[in-house]
Formats: structure tokens, C-alpha cells, sequence
């Protein structure tokens, strides 16, 4: 049956209508994925990002990558007196821009990278490693520690643990991880009841090593950790502070396979705290390295 001119007139109204909703719905997908293309890695930050391993390494297998987690003392300052030729060229730290940065560079503009800098025994762990490295290793540095955590912070699922976790997994991408060192306890060592903390050191351990060796399990990934120091306070000289703390320590680390705890005696801190002085802070680098060393030499 024709229809009539009104019934026409709405028909092509409704048309045009139908039309405009279908451009705007078009114009809203083509704007959502513009976001997903360019916006989002932008908003997700540079650790979305890939991370490239520095120009010097060849092969996957001879960049060495250690992950460094804890507290303030993984954060201080190691200032050497003279640069080690041959050495300080093949030590890289990680920066939060997910960029290599040579020791070598750092020593000789000191201030300019703050960041790489202060990453505590990383330094000197790197440059005692590459001294017993075989063949043409170059090493990596991944600092994820943060001042004053305590040991609830890291646990999984937080977000100091997952960011590591993250960064750690990226850096793999260029490199192979060759184990973890952990320096942390000072805002839970005077606890009347540590049972907590060697439980959960426990089970840091453990997801650290599943979530980022989950293929190392009859040589699982090398773990090595720290006691605190001994008698931190020169006011108190008579009295070990962390005594129980590092028991503790010891215990735990008694029942983990392929570990390290390095001894902390003879280590000085600054004054009336319980952050290392330089010289100490170099020593304990080179303890993380002599235990990581040997750990790695019985694969």
C-alpha cells in the first residue's frame, strides 16, 4: 500500500537520525582505541615499557642480573677513591627511566643520577662479581628496595613486592637473573615475638622464587640476605640490639635451599643510627658478593 508524504517525511527523519547515533557511536570506538594505542602506556608509566639491555652485551646469557630488595640500607651510598678500569664499564644499574647506567658514567659525574647512585652495597656487589666473573659477563643491578619498609610491605600482593616482581620480570627480557639480595628488618627487629617475621621471610622467599624462577627448582634461585649490625649504637656499645633479630635470621635461613646470610660483624654505621657507614657499606657489597659467588659456583 503507498505510503503517505508524512509517513515519508518520517521515515527519512528517523533514517537521519540513525545515522547520526551510528557516526557517534563510530567516532566514540575510534577515540577509544586512539587511548589504547597512545594513551594508556603513557598513563601505565615507563615500566610497561620494554627494557633493552645495554649496548655492550651480546648474548642474553652473559648479562647477569641481580635484584636488590629491602629497606635503607639497600639505598645508601658507596663512594669509592678511585675507579676501577675494565670494571666499573661493565657494572650497569637499572634507573626508574628503565635505562642502563654504567658505574663508570656515575663515577665520574657524581650528582648527576642521584638515583643510580644510591642503590647501598649494589656497587660494590656489582664490581666484586664482575671481578670473578668467567668469560665476557657484564652485570646487572635492579634496586627496588625502600627506605624504612617494613616486612609486612613486601609481601605478596603489596605494592613494593609486585613492583619488583614487575621489574625484575622486564629485565629478564635483556638479561638472565642470577639471584636476589635483601637487606631489611630495622622497623620490626625490636618485635617481643618475631615468629611473624621469620614466617614471612619464609614465604618472600618462596614467591619471589616461583614467580621469578619458576624453572630453577632442584638449583633454586640464589637468595641471600643480611643480619643486621652488630651493637649499632656507639652510646651502647655493651649492648647487641639486634641479637634475637639475627638469631632469628639465622634460623630461617637454616631451612631455605640455596641461601646466604652475611655476616655483619665488624660493619660501622653513621653515629647514633643504624645506617652503614661508606667503608661499611662497601664491605657489605663485597659480603653479598662472596656469598652469591659461591652459591652460583655449585650449580
Amino acid at each position: 500500500m503507498p505510503i503517505s508524504v508524512y509517513q515519508f517525511i518520517i521515515t527519512v527523519a528517523r533514517l537521519k537520525t540513525e545515522s547520526k547515533i551510528m557516526k557517534k557511536t563510530s567516532y566514540f570506538h575510534f577515540f577509544t582505541f586512539l587511548i589504547g594505542m597512545f594513551l594508556l602506556p603513557a598513563l601505565m608509566g615507563q615500566d610497561s615499557q620494554e627494557i633493552k639491555a645495554p649496548s655492550k652485551v651480546k648474548e642474553k646469557e652473559d648479562f647477569h642480573i641481580y635484584l636488590l630488595i629491602g629497606g635503607s640500607n639497600m639505598l645508601g651510598k658507596a663512594t669509592f677513591p678511585k675507579p676501577d678500569k675494565g670494571v666499573d664499564s661493565e657494572v650497569f644499574i637499572l634507573t626508574s627511566k628503565n635505562e642502563w647506567t654504567s658505574v663508570e658514567e656515575i663515577q665520574k659525574f657524581p650528582g648527576r643520577n642521584p638515583e643510580a647512585e644510591n642503590v647501598g652495597p649494589g656497587i660494590p656487589f656489582g664490581k666484586a662479581m664482575m671481578k670473578v666473573a668467567r668469560g665476557h659477563v657484564i652485570i646487572g643491578i635492579v634496586n627496588c628496595a625502600s627506605e624504612d619498609s617494613s616486612i609486612s610491605s613486601w609481601a605478596k600482593g603489596q605494592e613494593l613486592y609486585d613492583k619488583a616482581v614487575q621489574k625484575a620480570k622486564a629485565a629478564q627480557k635483556a638479561g638472565v637473573l642470577k639471584g636476589i639480595l635483601w637487606n631489611q628488618g630495622e622497623p620490626d627487629a625490636l618485635k617481643k615475638d618475631l615468629k611473624d617475621y621469620a614466617d614471612s621471610v619464609s614465604k618472600i622467599i618462596e614467591d619471589l622464587r616461583k614467580d621469578l624462577a619458576p624453572e630453577l627448582k632442584i638449583h633454586p634461585l640464589p637468595f641471600v640476605g643480611s643480619k643486621l649490625v652488630s651493637f649499632p649504637f656507639p652510646s651502647d656499645k655493651d649492648k647487641d640490639q639486634f641479637k634475637e633479630f639475627n638469631e632469628t635470621l639465622e634460623k630461617v635461613f637454616l631451612e631455605v635451599q640455596r641461601r646466604g646470610l652475611v655476616e655483619t660483624k665488624g660493619l660501622k654505621t653513621k653515629g647514633e643510627s643504624v645506617i652503614y657507614d661508606n667503608d661499611s657499606l662497601i664491605e657489605l657489597g663485597r659480603r653479598y658478593a662472596g656469598a652469591m659467588s659461591y652459591l652460583n659456583g655449585k650449580e
